[in-house]
């Protein structure tokens, strides 16, 4: 008996436990209408907050289509309800739960019409770090808390989801950020370096990561698959208003190390100007397209901190650049930029290289010595306007010019079946690439919804001239003797190539739901190489005899022509798009020297489907799929045969059809916005056919002045793919953001095949890696500390095995003392191992100590870079048939004094706010057009 008492005793407790455990957490619900017309609002922000001193989020969510709403899970108290939508004017609602009244239902909130047209409402205090739009993911830059001089990269390392790398390239979901707009205008054309690494972090106040359809598809409404992923960086209102920005440095240390950054940005409405000038010899490029940097080809590069690439040698740098954007009282937008740089970079190293030739393996060794220049010009503007009610037209034109000269010399030594090889090479290069691109845009809407016409017409032009003075002596042992050869030769070589491409895009509304969608799709490409080689005449001291072995022209003239239709569907959850084309290509291969022609014709079904689903306001789930062709490179098919490489010789095939790829992409997103629990998973999977693959075999033709060299050609290879599975967790680990767990993971597969020395070698690579990442949002304390961890494993056919291994735990942790005093210091780890001569285990330690002063605008600091002078340069490439380690130079220990000069003069907010410091302006509102 007493043990059933006991029993009923334990239950009765567990269920009086249970019903004061629900009464403590009650549910706030209600529905969101037009006050005008009592429609629903869909996507109305929800918030609920604590009226305490410290006004804390206690939950948000977004009204779904019928303007209901319910947030869960909300403790007794007193709270505060905020409803806000654009344009409409915020609803308030202070109320109270208790024990006895848990929960919450404030019926029908009707919103009034104020008129506004602004993006967004104002509210002091906290917000959802996350609001997910239809292809846009918003961070609220307030929740991201950052040292003080933080730029924008700063940022996005605290963003789950978003990695960035050493060299400053930033990936989320699988994909890299190619393009940086600032508040929906581009910034800077199109390089993201030049946004991420200049702009201030105070002046940001959301952070969006778009899914950004093509100009052409975002005015027709149907998705043609032409996506990039693109950042756009929404400013603080103080700032839009009327203000400057900027953060300005300048620093001096010793051997000589100078770095010098400006960085001015004026708004004033919708007008924005910023400048920008860069001066180091620190390797700092916060611009993309610049010399160093390491690797290439297809394949996988293991190295550096994480397995990321380090900056390959010593790079002075100095870089000036001015942008401009407007939107005139007619509508119409214009924003331009011109950019100019100028890198010198010093580079010394040694490679070993294996490659796997049959059955056989051919290996060598180089010792490289180079210095190489850099000058580039960019000029970038945009034209948006209307011609009248119904037409529009956007016009975008680019040109580039670059000048490059190369100094270099090589000592090397390479063993294959044919023998020992040992010479030594020096190169001196020069040439200048001007080009010109331009984008057309023509668009009219009629009378009926959903009724458009387009046409999308791109333009490149692009010509090089270079010049390459090779001289080359060299001794090769073989079984029957010794040769020796000194080869002096000039090399000069000129490609000019001319592409248009022009869609034109008709869309029928069939519903209110769904659409048809026409398009014709022409296609010009034509480039011209020409290669004449001069050897030196001893007679004449002048390089005029000409080398016919490996001088020639040759020209490559594509025609393509494409028809196709889709149709899209779109519903409040989901919409779908499934269409087909079918292109027909002509080409001609134009042997101008040998007087041989080619003509190929090829015809290709290219269908795509796409499908999304919303599960919620917080839960989507995206699948993408499409069949693309890839055209040959002329450099893959001119069979003109290069004798300035010391290894190989490369080698055309003008047979070569054009390659078929499927692609499939998937990806899925969950947040939590009330805990700041955020999920991403993604897969990327490609499997092509005709893929072009490498053919390589040694030259043993005792006639021929490429004995003992590779022969590198190309050719159609069936079964290649390649698959990409990734995912990030993101757990918060101290209430309100303060402190974040972020857990990062992948597997990557993929088969490629060539064929060297005539046998099949079929290479299947598997990767792993894993990161944990502590990441801080505190207002003194700033910590991002974690372990990242790579395994690669690659088989290749001719029974060769690579296992690489990376570790690299890292600690990035600094403090706000008193006196505005802040000590920081990061620690990186780096053990790399299963590279053969690449491996290394190295610790860097880069640190400094800083005080602000002038009202906190003004910041000295002393620094050091890798204090215990351990930075080494690492590097393994693993391709389809080779293996290349090497080891280079890199920036090592120096300290510096500096001085850094905040400008911040932004209109409305105080100097707290203006340094970020203080209570923030943050938005709250419903979908908006950018």
């Amino acid at each position: 008996m007493n043990k059933h008492l006991q029993r009923i005793l334990l239950l009765a407790m567990f269920c009086i436990a249970n019903v004061a455990f629900v009464q403590a957490q009650g549910t706030v619900s209600g529905k969101v209408l037009s006050q005008k017309d009592k429609q629903p609002i869909d996507y109305a922000s929800i918030a609920i907050k604590k009226l305490t001193a410290d006004s804390s989020v206690a939950g948000a969510t977004s009204s779904n289509a019928s303007g209901a709403f319910s947030v869960n899970n909300i403790p007794v108290g007193k709270y505060r309800l905020y409803v806000v939508y654009l344009g409409l004017k915020t609803v308030n609602k202070d109320f109270e739960l208790t024990a006895a009244k848990p929960s919450i239902n404030f019926g029908e909130l009707l919103m009034e019409d104020t008129g506004v047209t602004l993006k967004g409402v104002e509210i002091k205090g906290e917000t959802p770090p996350v609001v997910v739009k239809k292809d846009t993911l918003e961070i609220n830059a307030a929740t991201l808390k950052v040292k003080e001089n933080s730029v924008v990269e700063d940022l996005l390392k605290k963003v789950p989801g978003v990695e960035v790398s050493k060299d400053g390239t930033v990936t989320t979901q699988g994909e890299t950020i190619k393009r940086v707009r600032v508040d929906g205008k581009d910034f800077m054309g199109n390089d993201p370096l030049l946004a991420t690494r200049n702009l201030p972090a105070d002046m940001v106040d959301k952070i969006q990561i778009i899914d950004d359809m093509s100009e052409q598809s975002k005015f027709s409404g149907v998705d043609d698959g032409n996506r990039e992923k693109i950042l756009n960086i929404v400013t603080k209102n103080g700032v839009k208003n009327k203000g400057y920005v900027g953060n300005s440095t300048f620093g001096y240390g010793t051997d000589e190390r100078h770095d010098v950054n400006i960085n001015v940005n004026r708004f004033d409405g919708s007008q924005r100007i910023s400048l920008l000038g860069q001066f180091n010899n620190v390797n700092k490029q916060n611009f993309g397209g610049g010399v160093g940097g390491g690797g290439g080809g297809r394949g996988q590069m293991f190295g550096g901190a994480g397995g990321g690439q380090q900056q390959q040698g010593i790079t002075t740098t100095g870089a000036a650049g001015i942008d401009f954007a407007d939107t005139f009282d007619d509508g119409m937008q214009f924003n331009g930029s011109y950019f100019f740089n100028k890198t010198s970079l010093f580079n010394t190293g040694t490679t070993n290289s294996q490659s796997f030739i049959g059955n056989d393996v051919a290996s060598s060794f180089d010792n490289t010595e180079s210095t190489t220049k850099r000058l580039n010009h960019r000029l970038n503007f945009m034209i948006d306007t209307k011609l009248d009610s119904a037409t529009s037209i956007r016009i975008q034109p680019n040109i580039s010019y670059t000048d490059n000269s190369a100094n270099s010399l090589k000592e090397y030594e390479q063993n294959t079946v044919a023998g020992k090889e040992v010479g030594y090479q020096r190169s001196i290069t020069g040439s200048t690439a001007p080009s010109i691109s331009n984008n057309l845009l023509l668009r009219r809407k009629f009378l009926r919804r959903g009724r458009t016409l387009s046409l999308n017409v791109n333009t490149n032009i692009n010509d090089s001239d270079a010049n390459n003075f090779n001289r080359n002596p060299w001794t090769l042992t073989r079984p029957t003797g010794v040769t020796t050869e000194d080869l002096d030769q000039l090399n000069d070589n000129n490609v000019n190539s001319f592409s248009n491409t022009a869609r034109l895009v008709y869309t029928e509304p069939l519903s209110k739901t769904l659409s048809l969608e026409l398009n014709y799709q022409n296609g010009y490409a034509k480039d011209n190489r020409k290669r004449f080689v001069y050897d030196f005449n001893t007679l004449t001291q002048q390089y005029d005899v000409v080398d016919l072995d490996y001088s020639n022209e040759f020209e490559n003239t594509t025609l393509t022509n494409s028809v196709g239709f889709s149709f899209n569907k779109n519903e409040k959850k989901y919409n779908w798009n499934v269409g087909v084309a079918g292109q027909l290509t002509n080409r001609k291969n134009d042997n101008l020297t040998t007087g041989k022609l080619l003509k190929q014709e090829f015809v290709n079904i290219t269908p795509s489907a796409q499908f999304r689903y919303n599960f919620s306001n917080t839960k989507r789930l995206n699948i993408r799929y499409d069949g693309r062709t890839n055209q040959p490179s002329i450099d893959q098919i001119q069979p003109v045969r290069d004798n300035t490489n010391t290894r190989s010789i490369p080698l055309g095939n003008p047979d070569l059809k054009p390659s078929f790829s499927n692609n499939l992409r998937i990806f899925y997103n969950n947040f939590d916005f009330a805990s700041y629990r955020t999920l991403f998973l993604g897969a990327f999977i490609t499997q092509t056919f005709n893929d072009f693959g490498n053919t390589q075999r040694v030259i043993t033709d005792a006639a021929s002045d490429d004995f003992g060299k590779i022969e590198n050609g190309f050719i159609n290879v069936k079964g290649n793919y390649n698959a990409n599975l990734f995912g990030n967790l993101g757990l918060p680990i101290i209430k309100g953001n303060k402190l974040n767990l972020q857990i990062d993971g992948g597997v990557n597969v993929s088969k490629g095949t060539n064929i060297t020395a005539g046998i099949e070698n079929v290479t299947k690579n598997f990767g792993v890696r894993n990161g944990y990442k502590l990441v801080s949002n505190m207002d003194k304390l700033d910590l991002i500390a974690g372990v990242s961890g790579r395994w690669d494993h690659g088989t290749y056919t001719v029974g060769q095995e690579t296992n690489f291994y990376t570790i690299s735990p890292n600690i990035d942790i600094s403090y706000m003392f008193p006196g505005n005093i802040r000590l920081q210091t990061d620690v990186t780890y780096n053990s790399l191992t299963g590279r053969g001569t690449a491996n290394a285990d190295y610790t860097q330690v880069n640190a400094y100590i800083s005080r602000q002063f002038f009202k906190n605008k003004g910041t000295f600091k002393l620094s050091v870079n890798d204090l215990f002078n351990e930075n080494t340069g690492v590097l393994r490439t693993a391709t389809a048939n080779e293996i290349v380690d090497k080891n280079f130079n890199v920036l090592k220990r120096y300290f510096m004094f500096s001085f850094t000069y905040s400008l911040s003069t932004i209109a409305g907010m105080s100097p707290q706010q203006q340094q970020g410091r203080g209570p923030g302006n943050f938005r709250m509102g419903g979908p908006g057009r950018m």
